[in-house]
């Protein structure tokens, strides 16, 4: 076989063509090999579509007399890259971020309308009701054990219903702590993979091999610890990761440094992610867990609004019951209505409960509705009963009553949860906005992937048939050359 030049002969070894030919061949196998990974990983989780990048392979260079000529010889694969944009990523894992910060305020918020059973009616704005009117019957009638009996009822009704609130959001602040612990160990588990990705990655790379599928599995990791924390992740030239949150590396290369839980030095109800080998608690800004700890001070917030409603209540009650008398002969001086279940600490919900002297033989004439003890005076049942429109609660440079109060509660808890909620929603659209964005440079298409896979099929079938044109030639130099006329 010749090359042409100049109208000189440069002769090139026949068997070029089969080196040429056989490349395509490898070129579109390859192509063929990588579309075929697709298409198995289309429902895979992660996996980013990947692409054979193809280039011409090196020319010879040959010298004819003065000239020089260039000789192809065929393609060969460069590389297999995959088909990412770090952009939309990094849009993604913010977005996710957020998402899981305000899926736990979101959720939180709707456990504790649950708990307070509000707007409904059968919450405690009903109990503390129907408390204030047994008073107000009382008052109309204040010599009937009948009624005595009502108020007692309807103030142990009272006493069970906080107790249950305080018992329910104590419960409710336990499964969040549970909640930040798991959080916390699957942040360990996560950043262990990563660092172990990390060093198979440098491996296989620092040999020139793909490890694509590595990365896919890691990049599908990031994903999942962006939603539980801020993290900062930055790629080494090497193509391991670095992360840290809130400025202290938790991954770096194929080392990993843990978070654990501890609890919190302001109070020991909540628990707080700290540094391994330290008492530093890591700054959280956004991610599931930072949801989850701010979720914790929602709780203490309304714990520490009902406890001094409920106090109030109890002092207020308290102070006019001890200014009276009883209707035993001779008439006794009143006690306190309330008392705490357990007396070295105030009351509060979970630590009340009715006196018990209003539970024995004569326990209904302990209550208290005259001052004196007179038969018929109702003085201070009425006050009582008036107790919840008096403006004794204060709330910054705001007065309230009983009532009012408790309402500002309830809107307060309702306000917030509404706003969690839409927010929630509207974060969950952005992030499926935000994923569907980079599934589309990202993710496998099917057509996409058929045409490929049509095309290395034709290019493949093309080069065998050059490798055959080829054998047929040599063929017929070696066998029929030289025979013609004899």
């Amino acid at each position: 076989m010749y090359f042409c030049c100049n109208g000189g002969r440069v002769k090139v070894g026949s068997f070029s063509s089969y080196e040429i030919a056989r490349s395509g061949l490898y070129v579109s196998e390859r192509g063929l090999f990588v579309t075929g990974h697709n298409i198995s990983n289309v429902n895979t989780p992660g996996y980013v579509r990947q692409q054979a990048i193809m280039q011409t392979s090196p020319y010879h260079t040959i010298s004819v007399g003065a000239n020089l000529m260039q000789v192809g010889t065929g393609a060969d694969i460069q590389q297999t890259r995959q088909i990412r944009h770090i952009f939309l990523d990094n849009m993604y894992r913010r977005e996710s971020t957020t998402l899981g910060y305000w899926k736990a305020k979101s959720e939180t918020l709707q456990d504790i309308e649950a708990i307070l059973a509000e707007p409904f009616g059968d919450g405690f704005q009903s109990v503390i009701n129907q408390f204030w009117d047994s008073w107000q019957e009382l008052s109309k009638d204040p010599q009937s054990l009948t009624i005595r009996a009502l108020v007692r009822q309807r103030s142990e009704s009272l006493v069970s219903h906080v107790n249950h609130i305080g018992q329910q959001l104590d419960a409710l602040q336990r499964n969040i702590n549970l909640q930040i612990v798991d959080c916390i160990n699957e942040v360990n588990d996560i950043a262990a993979q990563i660092a172990k990705l990390n060093a198979e990655i440098v491996k296989y790379e620092a040999t020139g091999d793909s490890a694509n599928d590595y990365r896919d599995q890691r990049n599908l990791l990031v994903d999942k610890l962006c939603s539980l924390v801020d993290a900062d992740v930055t790629e080494m030239p090497d193509g391991q990761l670095a992360i840290t949150i809130g400025g202290y590396f938790i991954v770096n290369r194929d080392k990993t440094t843990s978070l654990y839980e501890a609890k919190s030095h302001n109070d020991n109800r909540i628990s707080v992610p700290l540094l391994e080998g330290t008492d530093m608690q890591v700054p959280l800004k956004n991610g599931m867990i930072k949801g989850l700890m701010d979720s914790n001070d929602v709780i203490n917030d309304i714990r520490n609004r009902l406890n001094y409603l409920i106090k109030s209540i109890a002092d207020e009650v308290n102070k006019l019951h001890k200014s009276g008398k009883t209707l035993d002969v001779p008439p006794e001086d009143g006690s306190d209505f309330f008392v705490p279940e357990n007396p070295s600490i105030p009351i509060e919900m979970g630590n009340l409960k009715l006196n018990s002297i209003f539970y024995g033989d004569d326990g209904l004439n302990k209550i208290v509705t005259s001052v004196n003890g007179e038969s018929g005076d109702n003085s201070i049942a009425l006050q009582i009963a008036n107790i919840r429109h008096a403006e004794i609660m204060h709330d910054g440079g705001n007065v309230f009553s009983i009532d009012g109060y408790y309402q500002d509660i309830i809107l307060k808890v309702g306000n917030y949860g509404a706003e969690a909620s839409q927010i929630y929603g509207n974060q969950q659209k952005l992030v499926q906005s935000a994923d569907a964005n980079r599934q589309a440079i990202a993710g496998v298409s099917m057509d996409e992937e058929m045409a490929r896979m049509m095309k290395y099929k034709f290019s493949y079938d093309a080069s065998s048939r050059v490798i055959n044109i080829i054998d047929d030639m040599i063929e017929t130099i070696i066998l029929r050359m030289g025979l013609v006329g004899r």
